[in-house]
């Protein structure tokens, strides 16, 4: 594992416990008729997949900028559509719920892929 890939790792583990505190502090003492037992697992499925896509992305950032830039739209599209069918599954199963789920799936998503993009910027910058 490369030195890239263990830094995002460490503030996507950050960025996870994080959000799990303020999760727990907000769902205990703020809104606790409002938990939404779903809310590790929505942490642990932007985890896993957020570092799988970067991942992919590390190992074809050595292309050339237009590929690299092409393939890295085409993988922020794919993931985005992924997330809203992910969501629109849940919402339809779960419709009493879709308020405070679609609030979560929001908020957490932001985050990660602020997390993504700024990682994506910096090696791209400094492998240029």
């Amino acid at each position: 594992m490369n030195a890239f890939m263990k830094r995002f790792l460490t503030r996507a583990i950050i960025l996870t416990l994080s959000y799990f505190l303020v999760g727990l502090v907000i769902y205990e003492w703020v809104i606790p008729y409002r938990y939404e037992e779903v809310f590790p697992v929505l942490l642990i499925f932007f985890f896993l997949t957020t570092s799988i896509i970067h991942h992919y992305m590390l190992k074809i950032s050595d292309i050339s900028v237009p590929k690299f830039t092409a393939r890295f739209m085409a993988m922020i599209s794919l993931k985005m559509f992924f997330y809203l069918i992910i969501a629109i599954i849940y919402v339809l199963i779960r419709t009493e719920h879709a308020k405070f789920f679609l609030i979560n799936f929001f908020v957490v998503y932001i985050g990660y892929t602020a997390l993504e993009v700024s990682e994506i910027v910096r090696i791209v910058k400094m492998k240029k």
